[in-house]
């Protein structure tokens, strides 16, 4: 049920329309939200392969713990700063 339906089964005593038009500053934090929110996504996503790799379970903080770890080295490689 939309804001909309609600708020016409509420106060539109005729069945009227109520409406709903959303601002542009509103359109411009609904698409924030959206970018955050699929970068959370992706994050969690990277998260659990991660667990899955080294077989820890729902141990979601030593996964992400240990995600953090891997990126730093390899950009740590990548910048030929590591020794293999």
């Amino acid at each position: 049920v939309s804001v909309q339906e609600s708020l016409e089964r509420k106060f539109g005593k005729h069945r009227g329309t109520v409406p709903i038009v959303p601002t542009a500053e509103f359109q411009d934090r609904i698409s924030v939200s959206v970018i955050i929110f699929t970068a959370f996504s992706l994050s969690f996503q990277q998260i659990m392969r991660t667990a899955m790799k080294y077989n820890l379970g729902l141990d979601l903080r030593t996964a992400a713990y240990v995600n953090a770890i891997e990126k730093v080295f390899k950009v740590y490689n990548e910048a030929g700063v590591t020794f293999t």
